[in-house]
């Protein structure tokens, strides 16, 4: 999709807000100052409204494989998406999931390892989460809730000190983003890391997918 942007000149860009909130941009400038990366967790789970629909045995698109849905595709995309924003590229992908009987997947783990650290993502469609997320360094730990919306976030120092970060944000998020992509098609050229993310995240996803057993009849399309 990248290639043929280019070749028609337009410009392509994944919707993605969450890097371009002024907080996680804090967040991910913070990073450095809480020493050693050792252990980062970051949670979505979110029970989708169309669950029940589906434990009543209609076939809701959330949960249906004809639309290539399920936990990792969609609300899990926002824990690998942020990850690889943060971090960028693993050398090594786990994963697991519990699938439903339509053959999407419910909930499911991701373990993304770098050289010094690893990332563990837990997604769900089926479930809430309440606890914060958390990268950890050796000498702070930065703890923050619903990261996809990123209003602020805490770093908790070893020595106890605990310092509130919370930058002003406008109440439609998606502003910022559309501001990027505005600023894209001002200059008629794609932003290279937006790509890179991108193309990153769609691979981890896809080995995830292959790990996990999720086919969707997609996957076997042919011209």
């Amino acid at each position: 999709m990248f290639d043929v942007a280019r070749e028609q000149n337009v410009i392509l860009m994944e919707a993605f807000k969450t890097a371009y909130l002024p907080n996680f941009i804090a967040l991910k400038n913070s990073i450095e100052s809480i020493g050693k990366l050792h252990k980062v967790h970051l949670t979505y789970c979110q029970y989708s409204s169309r669950y029940q629909r589906y434990l009543d045995g209609e076939n809701p698109n959330t949960f249906n494989p004809e639309f290539s849905n399920g936990s990792i595709m969609d609300i899990g995309f926002y824990s690998v998406a942020a990850a690889v924003e943060l971090f960028g590229a693993p050398s090594q992908v786990q994963a697991s999931a519990h699938l439903l009987e339509s053959g999407v997947d419910a909930h499911g783990t991701v373990l993304l390892t770098y050289p010094n650290f690893d990332v563990t993502l837990s997604h769900s469609k089926v479930s809430n989460s309440y606890a914060a997320s958390e990268i950890q360094g050796e000498e702070a730990s930065l703890l923050l809730t619903h990261f996809s919306e990123c209003v602020g976030f805490e770093k908790q120092a070893r020595s106890g000190e605990r310092t509130c970060v919370s930058l002003p944000q406008v109440e439609n998020s998606m502003r910022y983003e559309a501001e990027a992509f505005a600023a894209m098609i001002s200059t008629g050229a794609m932003d290279p890391h937006a790509i890179q993310r991108s193309l990153d995240i769609s691979r981890i996803i896809t080995e995830v997918r292959s790990q996990t057993g999720v086919v969707f009849p997609a996957d076997t399309l042919t011209k």
